[in-house]
């Protein structure tokens, strides 16, 4: 279930740190774009953005793609790093494994032990430069939310509703993240076209006051979902 975003590009990066307490968090809902990154500090853990494709699932569900990719892309999993030495020619002693590819197979298990809610607390950063990520409330608040909505016929709800388990910062890209989207050679707002046409304007970047407020509002849902 790979997630391509589309639209507009924001003006500015979205950082969505969830503090990840309990086994409900981990089924929240997530939205992570392709150009997102993500880090949980706890573990070192740091996947540059574009480093995972884009998807929709939980906080479970992140992690565990996660752990297989790094696994299927574990530099310490072939070769002489995951094999054991002989130490002497009569086959009877090997060494131990190398002390990288040790290291990185506890990395993985408390990857592992974290999906299955075995080790609590910890925090998950998306940090998305084009602002198409998400994370959803506790699976009991979105029903009851939803719920609401419906029974009064309107959305306010959503927007009184706060979660205390998320941050949300919005800053501006840096040169480097516009470079990498492809962003610094195109010149997308007030540009005027040649001939002495009229001055037009694009809206390929959008202006944040213009825009729902996705994240801080979430997005209504019905009793369904």
């Amino acid at each position: 279930n790979e997630i391509k975003a589309g639209g507009g590009v924001p003006r500015y990066v979205t950082k969505i740190t969830l503090a990840v307490n309990s086994v409900e968090d981990l089924a929240r809902e997530v939205l992570k774009s392709d150009t997102a990154g993500v880090e949980i500090p706890e573990v070192e853990l740091v996947l540059e953005e574009g480093g995972l494709d884009g998807l929709y699932s939980t906080v479970e569900g992140l992690i565990r793609r996660m752990h297989e990719r790094l696994a299927s892309t574990n530099p310490f999993g072939t070769g002489d790093s995951a094999a054991k030495q002989h130490r002497s020619n009569d086959g009877g002693e090997f060494s131990e494994m190398s002390p990288n590819y040790v290291k990185y197979v506890k990395f993985l298990d408390k990857l592992e032990s974290m999906a299955d809610g075995r080790f609590l607390p910890f925090t998950l950063i998306i940090d998305d430069p084009l602002s198409n990520s998400f994370i959803g409330p506790i699976a009991s608040d979105a029903s009851a939310l939803a719920l609401q909505a419906e029974k009064e016929g309107n959305k306010l709800c959503y927007g009184n509703y706060s979660d205390s388990s998320i941050n949300i910062v919005e800053y501006t890209r840096s040169y480097e993240q516009n470079e990498t989207l492809g962003l610094n050679d195109i010149q997308t707002e007030n540009y005027a076209s040649s001939g002495g046409r009229k001055k037009s304007e694009s809206h390929g970047t959008d202006i944040p006051s213009d825009l729902p407020d996705r994240l801080k509002k979430l997005e209504p849902r019905g009793p369904d979902h």
